[in-house]
Protein backbone atom coordinates (compact mmCIF):
# COMPACT_ATOMS: atom_id res chain seq x y z
CA UNK A 1 0.00 0.00 0.00
CA UNK A 2 1.39 3.37 -0.98
CA UNK A 3 1.29 6.15 1.65
CA UNK A 4 -1.22 8.92 1.02
CA UNK A 5 -0.02 12.28 -0.27
CA UNK A 6 0.66 14.99 2.31
CA UNK A 7 -2.51 16.76 3.43
CA UNK A 8 -3.43 19.91 1.54
CA UNK A 9 -2.47 23.07 3.39
CA UNK A 10 -6.09 24.23 3.29
CA UNK A 11 -7.57 20.98 4.59
CA UNK A 12 -8.97 21.01 8.14
CA UNK A 13 -7.23 19.12 10.94
CA UNK A 14 -8.02 15.43 11.25
CA UNK A 15 -8.75 16.07 14.93
CA UNK A 16 -9.79 19.41 16.41
CA UNK A 17 -10.59 19.90 20.09
CA UNK A 18 -11.68 23.35 21.25
CA UNK A 19 -12.26 24.02 24.92
CA UNK A 20 -12.66 20.28 25.48
CA UNK A 21 -13.28 19.80 29.19
CA UNK A 22 -14.17 17.09 31.66
CA UNK A 23 -14.43 16.98 35.44
CA UNK A 24 -15.13 13.87 37.48
CA UNK A 25 -17.81 13.92 40.18
CA UNK A 26 -16.69 15.92 43.19
CA UNK A 27 -14.51 18.20 41.08
CA UNK A 28 -11.53 15.83 40.82
CA UNK A 29 -9.64 15.02 37.64
CA UNK A 30 -10.29 18.22 35.69
CA UNK A 31 -9.03 18.28 32.09
CA UNK A 32 -9.15 21.21 29.67
CA UNK A 33 -7.69 20.92 26.16
CA UNK A 34 -7.35 22.78 22.89
CA UNK A 35 -5.68 20.59 20.29
CA UNK A 36 -5.36 20.34 16.51
CA UNK A 37 -3.82 17.28 14.86
CA UNK A 38 -3.22 16.95 11.12
CA UNK A 39 -3.33 13.72 9.19
CA UNK A 40 0.17 12.27 9.06
CA UNK A 41 1.36 14.07 12.20
CA UNK A 42 2.65 12.44 15.37
CA UNK A 43 2.10 14.26 18.66
CA UNK A 44 3.04 13.59 22.26
CA UNK A 45 1.40 14.59 25.51
CA UNK A 46 3.73 14.59 28.50
CA UNK A 47 2.77 14.63 32.14
CA UNK A 48 3.30 12.75 35.40
CA UNK A 49 0.91 10.18 36.81
CA UNK A 50 -2.35 11.80 37.83
CA UNK A 51 -2.01 14.73 35.43
CA UNK A 52 -5.04 13.69 33.36
CA UNK A 53 -3.38 11.94 30.42
CA UNK A 54 -5.67 8.91 30.56
CA UNK A 55 -8.73 11.15 30.86
CA UNK A 56 -7.62 13.10 27.79
CA UNK A 57 -7.20 9.87 25.81
CA UNK A 58 -10.66 8.74 26.90
CA UNK A 59 -12.15 12.04 25.69
CA UNK A 60 -10.36 11.92 22.34
CA UNK A 61 -11.24 8.24 21.99
CA UNK A 62 -14.96 8.97 22.52
CA UNK A 63 -15.03 6.81 25.64
CA UNK A 64 -15.89 9.76 27.89
CA UNK A 65 -18.27 12.53 26.89
CA UNK A 66 -16.98 16.05 27.59
CA UNK A 67 -18.74 18.40 29.97
CA UNK A 68 -17.88 21.36 27.73
CA UNK A 69 -16.21 22.23 24.45
CA UNK A 70 -16.22 20.52 21.08
CA UNK A 71 -14.37 17.69 19.37
CA UNK A 72 -14.29 17.18 15.61
CA UNK A 73 -12.89 14.00 14.08
CA UNK A 74 -12.54 13.98 10.30
CA UNK A 75 -14.91 16.94 10.20
CA UNK A 76 -17.63 15.29 12.30
CA UNK A 77 -18.79 17.21 15.37
CA UNK A 78 -18.91 14.39 17.90
CA UNK A 79 -21.05 16.27 20.42
CA UNK A 80 -24.02 16.09 18.06
CA UNK A 81 -23.88 12.31 17.73
CA UNK A 82 -26.10 9.78 19.44
CA UNK A 83 -24.36 7.21 21.66
CA UNK A 84 -24.73 4.60 18.90
CA UNK A 85 -23.20 6.91 16.30
CA UNK A 86 -20.33 7.80 18.67
CA UNK A 87 -19.59 4.10 19.07
CA UNK A 88 -19.70 3.62 15.30
CA UNK A 89 -17.33 6.56 14.71
CA UNK A 90 -14.92 5.20 17.32
CA UNK A 91 -14.89 1.74 15.75
CA UNK A 92 -14.40 3.10 12.23
CA UNK A 93 -12.10 6.08 12.78
CA UNK A 94 -10.12 5.60 16.01
CA UNK A 95 -7.47 3.02 16.84
CA UNK A 96 -6.37 2.68 20.48
CA UNK A 97 -3.21 1.06 21.83
CA UNK A 98 -3.97 0.21 25.44
CA UNK A 99 -1.29 0.23 28.11
CA UNK A 100 -2.06 -3.41 28.93
CA UNK A 101 -2.27 -4.15 25.15
CA UNK A 102 -5.32 -6.40 25.47
CA UNK A 103 -3.96 -9.00 23.04
CA UNK A 104 -5.58 -12.43 22.84
CA UNK A 105 -2.92 -14.89 23.96
CA UNK A 106 -4.56 -17.89 22.28
CA UNK A 107 -4.12 -16.25 18.85
CA UNK A 108 -1.00 -15.59 16.82
CA UNK A 109 0.24 -12.19 15.69
CA UNK A 110 -1.73 -11.77 12.45
CA UNK A 111 -4.88 -13.20 14.03
CA UNK A 112 -4.70 -10.58 16.78
CA UNK A 113 -4.44 -7.85 14.16
CA UNK A 114 -7.31 -9.29 12.09
CA UNK A 115 -9.45 -9.49 15.24
CA UNK A 116 -9.92 -5.71 14.97
CA UNK A 117 -12.48 -6.48 12.24
CA UNK A 118 -14.39 -9.08 14.24
CA UNK A 119 -14.39 -12.86 14.66
CA UNK A 120 -14.04 -13.83 10.98
CA UNK A 121 -10.28 -13.67 11.01
CA UNK A 122 -9.54 -15.45 7.73
CA UNK A 123 -11.28 -12.71 5.73
CA UNK A 124 -8.63 -10.23 6.85
CA UNK A 125 -5.59 -12.50 6.86
CA UNK A 126 -3.83 -10.78 3.94
CA UNK A 127 -4.23 -7.20 5.16
CA UNK A 128 -3.17 -8.14 8.69
CA UNK A 129 -0.07 -9.98 7.51
CA UNK A 130 0.84 -7.20 5.08
CA UNK A 131 0.60 -4.55 7.77
CA UNK A 132 2.74 -6.54 10.20
CA UNK A 133 5.29 -6.87 7.41
CA UNK A 134 5.23 -3.10 6.84
CA UNK A 135 5.91 -2.61 10.55
CA UNK A 136 8.96 -4.89 10.48
CA UNK A 137 7.26 -8.00 11.88
CA UNK A 138 7.22 -10.13 8.71
CA UNK A 139 9.18 -12.96 10.36
CA UNK A 140 6.73 -13.18 13.26
CA UNK A 141 3.29 -12.98 11.64
CA UNK A 142 2.51 -16.60 12.55
CA UNK A 143 4.08 -16.53 16.02
CA UNK A 144 1.78 -17.01 19.03
CA UNK A 145 1.69 -13.73 20.94
CA UNK A 146 2.44 -15.70 24.12
CA UNK A 147 5.91 -16.32 22.68
CA UNK A 148 6.63 -12.71 21.67
CA UNK A 149 8.72 -10.21 23.62
CA UNK A 150 7.15 -7.17 25.23
CA UNK A 151 8.26 -4.90 22.39
CA UNK A 152 7.00 -7.32 19.75
CA UNK A 153 3.63 -7.52 21.46
CA UNK A 154 3.49 -3.74 21.55
CA UNK A 155 4.05 -3.60 17.79
CA UNK A 156 1.28 -6.16 17.23
CA UNK A 157 -0.99 -3.90 19.29
CA UNK A 158 0.00 -0.92 17.12
CA UNK A 159 -0.81 -2.94 13.99
CA UNK A 160 -4.20 -3.92 15.40
CA UNK A 161 -4.98 -0.25 16.10
CA UNK A 162 -3.91 0.76 12.57
CA UNK A 163 -5.30 -2.05 10.43
CA UNK A 164 -8.67 -0.39 9.77
CA UNK A 165 -6.85 2.75 8.55
CA UNK A 166 -8.30 5.03 11.24
CA UNK A 167 -8.23 8.82 11.23
CA UNK A 168 -6.71 8.87 14.74
CA UNK A 169 -4.45 6.47 16.64
CA UNK A 170 -4.13 6.93 20.40
CA UNK A 171 -1.33 5.19 22.30
CA UNK A 172 -1.18 5.03 26.10
CA UNK A 173 2.47 4.96 27.29
CA UNK A 174 3.52 2.77 24.32
CA UNK A 175 7.18 2.61 25.35
CA UNK A 176 6.70 2.10 29.09
CA UNK A 177 9.08 -0.54 30.44
CA UNK A 178 10.90 -1.04 27.14
CA UNK A 179 14.64 -0.73 26.58
CA UNK A 180 15.78 2.14 24.30
CA UNK A 181 16.22 0.01 21.16
CA UNK A 182 12.83 -1.67 21.55
CA UNK A 183 11.18 1.67 22.33
CA UNK A 184 12.67 3.09 19.14
CA UNK A 185 11.20 0.18 17.15
CA UNK A 186 7.75 0.80 18.63
CA UNK A 187 7.99 4.52 17.86
CA UNK A 188 9.06 3.60 14.34
CA UNK A 189 5.89 1.55 13.97
CA UNK A 190 3.77 4.48 15.14
CA UNK A 191 5.62 6.76 12.71
CA UNK A 192 4.78 4.30 9.92
CA UNK A 193 1.10 4.64 10.87
CA UNK A 194 1.41 8.42 10.55
CA UNK A 195 2.99 8.03 7.11
CA UNK A 196 -0.06 6.02 6.10
CA UNK A 197 -2.19 9.06 6.90
CA UNK A 198 -3.30 8.69 10.52
CA UNK A 199 -2.98 11.41 13.11
CA UNK A 200 -1.06 9.74 15.96
CA UNK A 201 -1.14 10.92 19.57
CA UNK A 202 0.74 9.20 22.35
CA UNK A 203 0.94 9.98 26.05
CA UNK A 204 4.23 9.54 27.84
CA UNK A 205 6.24 10.59 30.87
CA UNK A 206 9.47 10.27 28.86
CA UNK A 207 10.74 13.53 27.35
CA UNK A 208 13.08 11.61 25.01
CA UNK A 209 10.10 9.82 23.50
CA UNK A 210 8.16 13.07 23.18
CA UNK A 211 11.16 14.64 21.47
CA UNK A 212 10.78 12.25 18.53
CA UNK A 213 7.28 13.55 17.76
CA UNK A 214 6.25 16.42 15.51
CA UNK A 215 4.29 18.18 18.25
CA UNK A 216 4.77 18.21 22.01
CA UNK A 217 2.18 19.12 24.62
CA UNK A 218 2.24 19.10 28.41
CA UNK A 219 -0.60 18.42 30.82
CA UNK A 220 -0.18 20.50 33.97
CA UNK A 221 -2.95 20.38 36.58
CA UNK A 222 -5.25 19.06 33.85
CA UNK A 223 -4.62 21.90 31.40
CA UNK A 224 -3.06 21.01 28.03
CA UNK A 225 -0.44 23.40 26.67
CA UNK A 226 1.72 23.22 23.57
CA UNK A 227 5.49 23.17 24.08
CA UNK A 228 7.11 25.84 21.94
CA UNK A 229 10.52 25.57 20.30
CA UNK A 230 11.71 28.35 22.60
CA UNK A 231 10.79 26.30 25.68
CA UNK A 232 12.49 23.24 24.21
CA UNK A 233 15.64 25.25 23.61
Amino acid sequence: MNPPPPPDAASPPAVLAEGLAFTYAGGAGRVHADLALDAGAMAAVEGPSGSGKSTLLALLGLILSPSAGSLRIAGTETGALSPADRDLLRRRSIGIVLQDLGLLTFLNAWENVAAAFGPRLARHRAVARDLLGDLGMEQLVDAPVSELSGGQRQRVAVARAAVKEPVLILADEPTSGLDPDTAAAVLGSLRSCARRGAAVLLVTHDSAVAGRCDQRHVLDAGVLSAVSEEKLG
